[in-house]
C-alpha cells in the first residue's frame, strides 16, 4: 500500500524521543513492504527531506517568529499532502492527534478522494468544557476510522462520535531498538555501581508523569533500603522544580537526572533497573492524561516489574497484581510500600516481570500493531 502519515511531532536530531511512536509505526509499515511517507513539522539538521529506516520524511519548516504559525503549518502540511498525492497516488491518509489540523486534512482527503484514518492518543480529549467538547465532535466527523491507543481513550472518543468508527490498537515496543550494548554487570560498573538497587523513570518531565510523587516517597523507601539509586531519564518543563525538590529532600546522593539519552543507553538502563516507576496522574485543569504509557510496556519487555498511577490508559499497559501495580498516583506511602515489598521479595519481582515480558512479546510489539493497522487501512 501507499501510505501518507501526517503528524505535528516527529523525532529530530536534537529531540529523538519526540513523536517516536509515529516513526516506529511508520518504520514497521515500511518493513512490511509498504511505501510510507511522513509529513511533519520542523527540520532535522537543516534537512527538509530524508529517508530514515525506509520511511520518506518530508519536513515543513516554520519560523518561531511567525504569527499564527500553527495555522500556517497546517495549511502547508495540507498543500504538501496534495502535491505528494499527485505524484504518488496514496491509498490511505493517516493523521495523528485531533485538532483543527484534522479538519484541513479531512477536507484534503475528500478533495483527493483518499480514505482518512486518525489515531487519537488522548491529548485534548479530557475536557468538560462544552465548547471544546463540541469542537472535538466536529473534528471527529472527518476520519472514516478512529484508532484509539487504549480502552480509556476509546471511551473518551465514544463520547464524541459513533462507536462504529472506533478501533483500539495499542502502541508497540520496538524490539530492534531495545537491545542492550553491555551486560547488566558491565553497565553497572561503567556507572560506578555494584550492589545498589535501581529505580527507574523514563518520560517527559511534566506534571502528569508524577515524578514528584516518586521523589516524595524516597525518604520512606530509604528507611528500608539505603543502598539505592533512582535514575530519571528525560527532559521537560518540570526539571528545575524536580531538581529543587531533590535538594529540599536531601536526596542528591540517591537521584540522578540523565537528560535525553541514546536508544542504546535506554536499553541498558531498562536492563539494570529493579523496578520501573511512573506515577501517571490526571491533571484535569490542564487536560493532561496518560493515553497509554509506552514506557511501562518497554520495561515489561525487559522482564521488570512496573508500578504506575491508576490514571488514563495505564490499565492497558499494566495488569494490576499480574505485571505490576496500578496505585493511587498521589499516595506516597502506598508507593513506598509497593517498592519496598518488591525489593524485599525477589521471587515476586521476577514473577511480575516475567508475566509482563511474556505479555508484551505476544501482544505489544510493533509488528502486532502494524498487522492490525493494515487491516483497518483495507477495511
Amino acid at each position: 500500500m501507499r501510505i501518507c502519515i501526517l503528524s505535528p511531532i516527529y523525532p529530530t536530531f536534537s529531540n529523538p524521543p519526540l513523536g517516536i511512536f509515529v516513526h516506529e509505526q511508520a518504520k514497521y509499515l515500511a518493513k512490511k513492504g509498504h511505501s510510507v511517507h511522513v509529513i511533519t513539522f520542523g527540520n532535522n539538521e537543516g534537512k527538509d527531506y530524508e529517508i530514515k529506516d525506509g520511511v520518506l520524511v518530508h519536513r515543513i519548516k516554520i519560523y518561531n517568529f511567525l504569527l499564527f504559525k500553527g495555522a500556517i503549518f497546517a495549511l502547508l502540511m495540507v498543500k504538501k499532502l496534495i502535491i505528494l498525492n499527485k505524484k504518488f497516488d496514496f491509498d490511505v491518509v493517516h493523521s495523528h492527534f485531533v485538532g483543527p489540523l484534522t479538519v484541513l486534512i479531512g477536507l484534503a482527503s475528500k478533495l483527493t478522494k483518499k480514505r482518512l484514518v486518525t489515531t487519537v492518543h488522548g491529548i485534548g480529549l479530557l475536557t468538560e468544557n462544552p465548547i471544546k467538547k463540541a469542537m472535538v465532535r466536529f473534528y471527529l466527523q472527518f476520519p472514516s476510522k478512529i484508532i484509539c491507543v487504549s480502552d480509556y481513550v476509546s471511551k473518551l472518543v465514544s463520547e464524541c462520535t459513533s462507536k462504529n468508527k472506533i478501533v483500539i490498537i495499542n502502541n508497540g515496543v520496538d524490539a530492534e531498538k531495545l537491545r542492550p550494548t553491555l551486560s547488566a554487570m558491565a553497565f553497572k560498573e561503567k556507572l560506578g555501581m555494584k550492589n545498589e538497587k535501581i529505580l527507574l523513570s523514563i518520560g517527559a518531565l511534566i506534571e502528569r508523569k508524577g515524578i514528584d510523587i516518586i521523589l516524595n516517597s524516597l525518604p520512606i523507601i530509604l528507611k528500608s533500603y539505603k543502598n539505592l539509586k533512582y535514575f530519571i531519564i528525560g527532559k521537560g518543563a518540570e526539571k528545575e522544580n524536580l531538581q529543587n525538590l531533590v535538594k529540599k529532600l536531601g536526596l542528591e546522593k540517591y537521584v540522578v537526572f540523565t537528560g535525553i539519552i541514546s536508544d542504546d543507553y535506554l536499553a541498558n538502563f531498562y536492563n539494570i533497573c529493579d523496578i520501573f516507576i511512573l506515577m501517571s496522574r490526571t491533571i484535569n485543569e490542564k487536560e493532561g492524561v496518560e493515553g497509554f504509557g509506552i514506557a511501562y510496556i518497554e520495561a515489561s519487555y525487559f522482564g521488570k516489574p512496573v508500578i504506575g498511577g491508576k490514571s488514563g490508559g495505564t490499565a492497558d499497559s499494566i495488569i494490576n497484581n499480574v505485571t505490576g501495580y496500578r496505585i493511587d498516583p498521589t499516595n506516597t506511602k502506598e508507593l513506598a510500600r509497593k517498592v519496598v515489598a518488591l525489593l524485599k521479595d525477589a521471587k515476586l519481582s521476577r514473577k511480575l516481570g516475567n508475566k509482563g515480558m511474556r505479555r508484551v512479546k505476544s501482544q505489544f510489539l510493533w509488528e502486532h500493531n502494524v498487522k492490525k493497522l493494515v487491516q483497518v487501512y483495507k477495511s
